[in-house]
């Protein structure tokens, strides 16, 4: 009965949607405040009261129906102190909850009561969708509000890569609006190099000029780096050996960043999926042979980068990379050096370390500190890293089966030779380790693997948006073909396909869920 009186509605935990889909989508604020018409106050009260009367159980939806119908009759404060009612009742709020009290609050251009159900809505861990941000925009807008408005707007695009059709008209009306701003006419982007070329009307619309943009890659912050690293360091303890995983988080920090990491499984069995096919070790050194002289050359840069930014005192801290054996003859493919093991929990000598000392068992109350992902991340930002591929194995597959084989022997022995494998040990699941390593590394480093990471693993990361973001800028993938020469990789593209601005605000480019996108450009003078 509530649902009817509050406007009978389909709800969902994100939103409020007509049962009608084609009716009534002029606003971003329809969905979620009926018309006046359509609620039945006085019903909806005396339902309310005989549940109380009688006992019945209030639920969620019980308030969030109330919460509407007091929306509608243009009360947003009685709307927001309902869904304020859910926490004495011990009751989970929902979006959808708070979102007539929101759009109430915007439609009558309150803004310090939309602030107050952002902050609630803060408080209980519940995140906007594109009709709030979008209810948000056109209030300040209409209030002249221009700095919250555009603040508003970054909001927006960090949490939306492409704005919906509700979003895109918001911001369309916000820089129609602005003083000093152009919506182009008409802008074309080039998909391959993200160059940009927009015409743009002047104040009485009987001229046009042509502006030229580029658009440009956009990488996590280093703040949403870290809280990405951090969210999967905390499932890669809780779910991996605890000796295991610090021995490899000790060795990235020693070796790291990796320029080029390689998901070993997903590169040796792609397409083997006929009779007696099997892990394919000469697939994933045809990945590793592309990768090293790109690999060599990232180190190269970052070295030549840090020389060129620092006194010659930074030559000395310069971090070398761990030793290890000599490399095969061929210079030409193969890495100057490297780690020479294959797992990070296994003995190691040094020069200024015997053998035997080395494989003497330490002491309960020698073990070290364990490291915090800070720390990792530090230490890969302030290194050249490594100079050639890392490539991600499970022990089961080097060790038997088609580990044994002549080939797969020599593959692996040149690996470890240049360190460039490393091995997670049994009972382990290597998707852990290339992804807090991939992560590590920064924003230069690229993850090559087709593996579309939509598992169960995968979901429980705490920030699925930031994961989306990042995997957007450093997966490759590829496609193999016989012959030596039968690979292609697909980088990403060099720049991202999402809502950006200029560095020195002159524009704005932002794409739409329709595949066209909207520009905003900042005009020299009123005339233009």
């Amino acid at each position: 009965m509530l649902h009817l009186c509050a406007g009978g509605v389909h709800t969902s935990e994100k939103g409020v949607y007509p049962d009608n889909p084609s009716e009534g989508n002029k606003s971003p604020s329809h969905h979620a405040v009926p018309s006046r018409d359509a609620v039945f106050p006085e019903r909806a009260n005396d339902v309310f009261n005989y549940m109380v009367k009688h006992d019945v159980q209030r639920t969620e939806m019980t308030y969030t129906a109330l919460a509407r119908v007091e929306a509608a009759a243009g009360k947003p404060r009685e709307s927001f102190d309902v869904a304020l009612r859910l926490e004495s009742e011990r009751l989970r709020p929902k979006l959808r909850t708070f979102a007539p009290a929101l759009h109430a609050f915007c439609k009558q251009r309150d803004l310090k009561g939309a602030c107050e159900v952002e902050s609630a809505l803060a408080k209980h861990g519940i995140e906007l969708t594109e009709n709030e941000f979008a209810a948000l925009i056109d209030a300040r807008a209409e209030n002249g509000d221009w700095e919250e408005c555009e603040k508003t707007l970054r909001r927006a695009a960090d949490a939306f890569r492409v704005f919906s059709h509700a979003l895109a008209d918001a911001c369309e009306r916000f820089f129609e609006k602005k003083p000093g701003w152009r919506v182009c006419d008409s802008v074309e982007v080039n998909e391959t190099s993200g160059a940009c070329e927009a015409v743009v009307s002047d104040a009485t619309r009987t001229k046009t000029k042509t502006k030229t943009m580029q658009l440009r890659a956009i990488h996590l912050s280093a703040a949403d780096r870290a809280s990405l690293l951090a969210g999967i360091g905390k499932l890669s303890r809780e779910r991996e050996s605890a000796d295991h995983f610090e021995g490899f988080v000790r060795w990235l920090k020693r070796r790291g960043p990796l320029p080029f990491l390689v998901d070993g499984a997903n590169a040796g069995m792609y397409n083997q999926n006929f009779e007696n096919s099997g892990f394919n070790f000469d697939q994933v050194e045809k990945v590793m042979r592309r990768l090293r002289a790109p690999a060599k050359a990232a180190r190269d840069e970052r070295v030549a980068a840090r020389a060129a930014t620092n006194d010659n005192n930074d030559e000395k801290k310069e971090k070398p990379e761990a030793s290890g054996p000599s490399t095969p003859a061929d210079a030409s493919t193969a890495p100057s050096a490297g780690d020479a093991v294959d797992s990070p929990n296994a003995a190691r000598t040094s020069p200024n370390r015997s053998e035997t000392d080395a494989e003497k068992p330490k002491k309960p109350n020698q073990s070290p500190t364990p490291l915090t992902d800070a720390e990792v991340l530090a230490s890969c930002g302030s290194s050249a890293g490594a100079s050639s591929p890392v490539v991600f194995l499970h022990v089961r597959r080097v060790r038997g089966g088609p580990a044994n084989g002549k080939r797969a022997r020599e593959c692996l022995d040149f690996w470890k030779k240049s360190g460039e494998l490393f091995t997670t040990p049994a009972g382990s699941n290597d998707d852990w380790y290339w992804l807090y390593a991939a992560v590590a590394s920064g924003d230069d480093a690229f993850l090559v693997s087709n593996d579309e990471m939509r598992d169960h693993a995968f979901q429980m990361l705490p920030a699925p948006a930031l994961f989306k973001k990042w995997k957007e800028r450093h997966q490759v993938r590829f496609h193999m073909s016989k012959g030596a020469d039968g690979l292609e990789l697909y980088f990403p593209p060099p720049f991202s396909h999402c809502a950006q601005s200029d560095l020195d605000d002159a524009w704005w480019m932002i794409p739409k869920d329709d595949g066209g996108w909207l520009c905003a450009v900042k005009c020299e003078d009123e005339s233009e």
